[in-house]
């Protein structure tokens, strides 16, 4: 894909942008003249490249999504996932919708993964319903920084749009300054390897969302210390090394009536898909933990590691904010400690 080239190219350019211009409008000036020339003089054919498609019934088509691919554009000559099936599938498309294709969710452009379709009304309808109920359930893998400390950890933090940065569609912890609108976003994060990446540490992780928001899994990682490897946006514009961002929508379970579905895609991170991982250690597997039938039910009476709203309200506003009540704090503890102990 042409964006680890533009990755390659940030950092050749990066000494020359502190010396010329502001970085972040050196570098988006220069994102939008490389994929100006991408699409008009290197893009291969998308017929070149067909979808991968996991299944396909009168009523839904689900594929592997490529990472740093669009699902859509309003730029007709852009390469993206509704142009590519128009190309392949041109049966199928709906030429009085914008986009020729009705999808059903999103994932961001770096993520890869599955991806469903509907191809009627009354499909899309019926599988919109559940998605409102919060009753399909989605399962991403990822590769992230460091080590887990904890087997589980169950993020329960509002997000919303960070109003400090330009970028279209950034989010961030209803805890830090300047985010507004923030909404409910629960995600459990379960870790399934040890290993290194490219020679750092790094582990493997299976994430459940309960809730469906905007880049919802990479605020949560990076809220936990342990951002996911390739992450460019959440790694603050530092991570531009892998060649691309380790997170893949794995598997999706659509309790549907009359067409039940349960669609799975192959696992990008493995070593024999990218050799720069490499685990070391094995702590669960994928089958263990579906067995467990992590529901969000079953997940609140289990004794796992918590991060809440609270927790984090808590710490933000009276420790960081404010050392003097951080001392305050302990203080009062350590006197009610000396009086009632």
């Amino acid at each position: 894909m042409h964006f680890k080239y533009l990755r390659t190219l940030d950092k050749m350019l990066m000494p020359v942008a502190f010396r010329l211009y502001p970085v972040e409008r050196l570098i988006q000036g220069l994102r939008v003249l490389f994929n100006a020339f991408y699409n008009k003089y290197l893009k291969v054919n998308s017929k070149g490249y067909p979808p991968e498609v996991l299944y396909l019934s009168s009523n839904y088509l689900i594929i592997n999504k490529p990472f740093d691919v669009k699902i859509n554009s309003d730029n007709s000559e852009e390469y993206t996932v509704a142009t590519n099936l128009t190309d392949h599938f041109p049966q199928l498309s709906d030429e009085k919708l914008s986009h020729r294709f009705r999808f059903n969710h999103r994932l961001d452009y770096p993520t890869s993964g599955v991806l469903s379709l509907s191809l009627n009304k009354k499909a899309a309808a019926k599988i919109q319903k559940l998605f409102l109920k919060r009753s399909i359930r989605k399962h991403y893998l990822a590769l992230v920084g460091g080590y887990l400390s904890e087997p589980y950890i169950l993020v329960d933090i509002p997000i919303g749009k960070d109003s400090f940065v330009d970028y279209k569609h950034k989010q961030c912890a209803c805890t830090s300054e300047g985010c507004v609108d923030s909404k409910h976003a629960m995600t459990l994060t379960i870790l399934l390897e040890y290993g290194t990446y490219n020679g750092m540490p790094a582990s493997k992780v299976l994430m459940i969302p309960y809730t469906g928001r905007t880049h919802q899994l990479r605020v949560h990682c990076n809220l936990i210390g342990h951002t996911i490897i390739g992450d460019y946006t959440y790694s603050n514009e530092k991570d531009t090394a892998p060649y691309r961002m380790m997170l893949h929508a794995y598997r999706m379970i659509v309790p549907l009536q009359a067409e039940p579905l349960d669609i799975m895609s192959p696992d990008p991170f493995l070593t024999s898909v990218d050799p720069k991982w490499k685990p070391h250690k094995i702590i669960t597997n994928y089958d263990e933990v579906v067995e467990e039938n992590l529901t969000l039910k079953n997940v609140k009476e289990k004794n796992i590691s918590s991060l809440t709203y609270h927790t984090m309200k808590i710490y933000n506003f009276h420790f960081e904010k404010n050392p003097l009540k951080e001392f305050s704090f302990y203080l009062s503890i350590f006197s009610c400690m000396s009086i009632f102990g």
